[in-house]
């Protein structure tokens, strides 16, 4: 099974959106992938969700869906770029100025939060941009209260059929993909319990990390 691993120096606007061609791209993700997150949204058990933290939150597209899924909780998005943390907050503009929804700038390998405040932690379409992807999983298994879910998705992995389209991804943005079993493996080496939801017509896939 393939590995796709590409220095992300050509494209860096997709690990860290910047400028003008950052916050296109950011629009543009807000619309390519919805579907996929609201797919994925629904493979999440059912858990009382006081704290949500959404971590590479992107053009802040999956907060609001977040925001309608739990409407009582308070939800706090991380990103790397300035960019992604400016538009997540036009986007989500409402539940930010009520005090609901927090954005800051924030690396995965640097959450300025207590372990075990999150009832979910959320990271789609991001893992594969992470610097040290095990010890990264680590430090957002470790945000994941008792009784509470870690998501990773995306709308890529390794599989025959997509062989050529993903080689294309990981060379064009600088994705680095790891197998199903991989991440699997390290999401339960930090002691959640995982299930692997995949829709392979789509090559989508979901980890869904239980604590």
């Amino acid at each position: 099974m393939h590995v796709y691993e590409y220095e992300e120096r050509d494209y860096p606007h997709f690990g860290k959106p910047t400028g003008d061609d950052g916050r296109k791209l950011l629009e543009e993700m807000n619309v390519q992938h919805r579907g996929l997150s609201e797919w994925a949204l629904t493979t999440i058990p059912g858990i009382r969700c006081r704290r949500i933290l959404d971590i590479g939150c992107g053009g802040g597209m999956l907060i609001s869906l977040l925001a309608e899924k739990y409407p009582g909780a308070e939800i706090f998005g991380v990103d790397i770029s300035e960019e992604s943390v400016a538009m997540t907050k036009r986007v989500n503009a409402g539940i930010v100025g009520s005090g609901r929804c927090r954005v800051s700038l924030n690396s995965v390998s640097a959450l300025p939060f207590a372990a075990g405040t999150f009832d979910l932690v959320t990271a789609f379409e991001t893992y594969f941009f992470w610097p040290d992807l095990e010890n990264d999983i680590g430090k957002a298994a470790s945000m994941v209260a008792d009784g509470g879910c870690l998501i990773i998705v995306s709308e890529l992995y390794p599989h025959p059929d997509f062989n050529e389209r993903n080689e294309e991804a990981a060379r064009m943005s600088g994705l680095r993909l790891r197998t199903n079993e991989d991440m699997a493996s390290m999401i339960e080496s930090h002691g959640l319990d995982v299930t692997v939801y995949a829709l392979e017509n789509k090559n989508w896939i979901a980890f869904v990390g239980k604590r």
